[in-house]
């Protein structure tokens, strides 16, 4: 029997997935369709780009097949001859093609909408894909609609932004599925909806209603304002997906007449265009306040990230680790638990300074921050709060749990050989002391007092050993 080749057989599922998608968007669009061959959503071309730019695995030669192959079997399904079904697949495929060019040009965070500048990059991506799509529908349009040129031209790129405007910051802001994660130690308070986090939402769909009740050309933009809140309130994919909520409600709403607009030819071409131009210059409002939101939220992630960690061991820094003990002392001091409290130091580090300068006592220190850090449990707290001095913090932890991680660190860091480059190599040892309470007490300093003590006893004693004293015992005299 014959074995399937694994590499073909990926390349078929993208082929497929990827003809499923363009087909099922292009049977959604010609849905939407009230007025002639007008669409009142056209979503494909738009998917597609942002599948393409967000996955660049589907972007191979099988991928643009597939999606080849679901734009053709769109309009032969519909009922559109084979020419025609060529031409208007022609036409989407080079608005794609355009676009998937341009953002190849583009780094990762305005491909991602991280950058204050994003969306209006986003806009040109738009703008310039939309109007090469408008050159195939100069040619197109004629033959289905005896119109001329130019306004195949001009009604083709306006259909096209209006749904790359709409759809494709959904695509690109999609989060990475694979990473999230949903914390089991949480209590399921955390996941309940706040009625802060709610009320945006609330207030956008409630303009929905208030526009289709009202009409009249000033209730497209009666989201606006909810719209923008949105922005400001929630992250950069879930504003785009409401943004996009916003576009498609006024596209489909009008098409299908649920929007009443007392206005002469509202079905004329130059009316449904000035509204689709309308709709997709509103989208970006809120889009570039979500963008700037986005990179604010980047921005001070970093600086909090900066202000919180030691520069070169990327631990915890003194303050840091101070203040996240704390908490957690608190909170284990409140379920009764108990916790041990570890202290280490280097053992004779001023003289790995003096004989190998700072950069190798960089490299040592870089060494014991990583094997620490792999010693340690997911839960336990480590930092840099001195030189060559560190503390941890190991929550629900008794002694003998305790001295079997310190001592796991210590025998770690003896047997490793450290890189100083240049040929160099260099053995190191660490003491330590640890302190261990049967239930936890909020006071970082008196437990890291008591682990300091045990710290000086393993110095004492000939360095490279592990030294504890039960803080029940000795935390009350210190």
């Amino acid at each position: 029997m014959m074995e399937t080749n694994p590499a073909w057989t990926d390349k078929l599922k993208i082929a497929i997935l990827t003809c499923a998608i363009v087909l099922a968007a292009c049977l959604l669009g010609i849905l939407s369709r009230s007025m002639g061959h007008l669409a009142g959503l056209w979503p494909a071309n738009a998917l597609l780009l942002g599948m393409l730019v967000r996955f660049p695995q589907l972007s191979k030669l099988y991928g643009w097949l597939g999606a080849i192959l679901g734009y053709l079997a769109s309009g032969l399904l519909t009922g559109i001859s084979w020419q025609d079904s060529l031409l208007i697949s022609a036409g989407n495929l080079v608005c794609v093609i355009t676009g998937y060019m341009l953002f190849s040009w583009l780094g990762e965070e305005h491909r991602r909408l991280k950058h204050p500048l994003s969306v209006l990059y986003l806009a040109l991506v738009a703008f310039f894909s939309a109007a090469v799509a408008g050159v195939v529908g100069a040619i197109a349009d004629p033959l289905l609609t005896n119109d001329i040129p130019l306004k195949g031209w001009i009604f083709w790129s306006v259909t096209e932004l209006v749904n790359l405007v709409a759809i494709l910051p959904v695509m690109l802001s999609l989060p990475d599925i694979t990473k999230f994660r949903i914390n089991r130690r949480r209590p399921i308070d955390v996941y309940r909806l706040k009625i802060g986090k709610v009320l945006p939402v609330v207030t956008l769909l409630f303009s929905f209603v208030l526009g289709i009740l009202v009409g009249g050309p000033g209730a497209l933009t009666f989201p606006i304002p909810a719209l923008l809140w949105c922005a400001l309130s929630y992250d950069i994919f879930t504003a785009s997906l409401l943004t996009l909520l916003y576009s498609a409600w006024v596209l489909i709403s009008m098409s299908l007449g649920y929007i009443p607009i007392s206005i002469v030819n509202m079905n004329s071409r130059p009316m449904l265009l000035s509204i689709r131009l309308g709709v997709s210059l509103l989208a970006l409002a809120p889009l570039t306040v979500a963008s700037v939101m986005a990179a604010r939220e980047d921005l001070l992630r970093h600086l909090e990230y900066i202000a919180e960690h030691d520069q070169l061991t990327t631990l915890l820094n003194r303050r840091a680790f101070y203040d996240r003990a704390l908490r957690l002392l608190t909170r284990l001091a409140g379920q009764k638990r108990p916790v041990a409290v570890l202290m280490l130091d280097i053992d004779k580090f001023k003289n790995v300074n003096d004989t190998h300068g700072h950069a190798g006592g960089d490299r040592v220190l870089l060494a014991f921050a990583h094997i620490a850090s792999a010693a340690l449990r997911d839960v336990d707290i480590l930092g840099r709060i001195g030189g060559e001095e560190f503390a941890a913090i190991l929550p629900g932890c008794g002694r003998d749990e305790a001295e079997r991680i310190a001592q796991r660190i210590r025998n770690s860091l003896a047997n490793k050989i450290i890189d100083l480059a240049e040929g160099q190599e260099i053995s190191v040892t660490v003491s330590i002391g640890f302190t261990f309470v049967h239930q936890a007490v909020p006071d970082i300093e008196a437990l890291l007092v008591v682990a300091d003590k045990a710290l000086y006893r393993a110095k004492e004693n000939g360095r490279n050993r592990v030294e504890s004293d039960n803080f029940d015992d000795v935390g009350a005299s210190t």
